[in-house]
């Protein structure tokens, strides 16, 4: 009888029959398939709308007024200035004061909003997942919400509308400074903690090295903490000041370099970003045809989970927890 050596056998394995075989393949591929097409009908929206505003920009910067100009840096002017915020009462508003702010692109911080005004939030603040990490910005996203009095507020004073909606929270220390990706105007809603905020003017935007990324540009020479704020020297100066709990602060985020660091534990903010077409050319050519800021975007839009984010990380997907 002939022998046969002795050899283990492979590793078992559960095969499928052929007709749920072939379902899977089919399955996986136009799963994929529907993927990338929302992909493609992203990128085509984004560049669709950024790329005529490049061209309406010409590729030059615009400038908040009153500050010193980008050129004083080359005269020998002094650099790392820090100007005064504007802090402005709500009850004290006119239904211009606001529009003119954002119309400059100069941030502002509106204070003592009645709490009422924000009681539609609590429809867009799901329970964190109890797995979620603890060290990560925890991200709960939302298109078109329905905000009661607060959309109100807003078209009274802001005259926009608000396009998404964000929630922050997290054990996160902060983030680069960046300008984030798609033309909109930030309307940033403490509700709870403190932070320590930079906002660069945008003049000063082609004085510093940016970085491209999947939904922003970044300063290249920053960190995700303040252990290296000395690109800050090299420009003529930027707003730097504090919000706390029931502050607002309404900024342009797609024209203006941003950075927030964390002065309290887990805190939360609701960041809505209105309807707006004035963005800084940098982060309009950044986007157009940006095929991985068009999959990051249509994966937040199709996961209707909380996503958890790595700050320290420019290049890195949002995944879901």
């Amino acid at each position: 009888e002939k022998q046969y050596p002795l050899t283990l056998p492979p590793p078992s394995r559960k095969q499928l029959s052929m007709p749920r075989r072939a379902f899977a393949w089919v399955y996986g591929y136009v799963s994929l398939g529907l993927y990338r097409c929302l992909n493609v009908v992203v990128m085509g929206f984004l560049t669709s709308l950024e790329f005529p505003l490049l061209l309406t920009t010409l590729g030059r910067e615009t400038t908040i007024p009153g500050l010193p100009p980008a050129s004083s840096m080359k005269s020998g002017g002094k650099g790392g200035q820090r100007f005064k915020i504007a802090e402005l009462e709500a009850s004290e508003l006119e239904p211009s004061t606001l529009r003119g702010y954002v119309r400059r692109s100069e941030p502002c911080i509106v204070k003592n909003c009645p709490p009422a005004m924000f009681a539609d939030l609590q429809k867009y603040s799901p329970e964190i997942p109890a797995d979620a990490p603890k060290d990560k910005l925890l991200i709960d996203q939302f298109s078109l919400p329905r905000l009661g009095s607060m959309q109100e507020w807003l078209f009274k004073y802001v005259g926009k509308r608000v396009l998404y909606l964000a929630r922050f929270s997290g054990g996160y220390k902060g983030g680069y400074a960046h300008i984030d990706s798609f033309p909109s105007y930030n309307f940033y809603y403490v509700k709870r903690g403190r932070k320590h905020v930079y906002i660069v003017p945008r003049q000063y935007n082609p004085l510093l090295k940016l970085v491209g990324g999947y939904d922003s540009v970044f300063v290249g020479d920053d960190k995700a903490d303040d252990s290296s704020l000395g690109w800050l020297e090299t420009i003529p100066g930027c707003y730097e000041f504090e919000v706390g709990e029931g502050d607002i602060l309404l900024f342009n985020n797609s024209a203006c370099i941003h950075k927030f660091l964390n002065l309290t534990q887990n805190p939360e903010i609701f960041t809505m970003r209105l309807v707006h077409s004035d963005s800084s050319p940098t982060t309009l050519w950044n986007d157009c045809l940006n095929w991985e800021g068009a999959k990051y975007f249509t994966g937040i839009m199709t996961m209707g989970k909380t996503s958890a984010r790595d700050t320290a990380s420019i290049e890195g997907e949002a995944p879901a927890v």
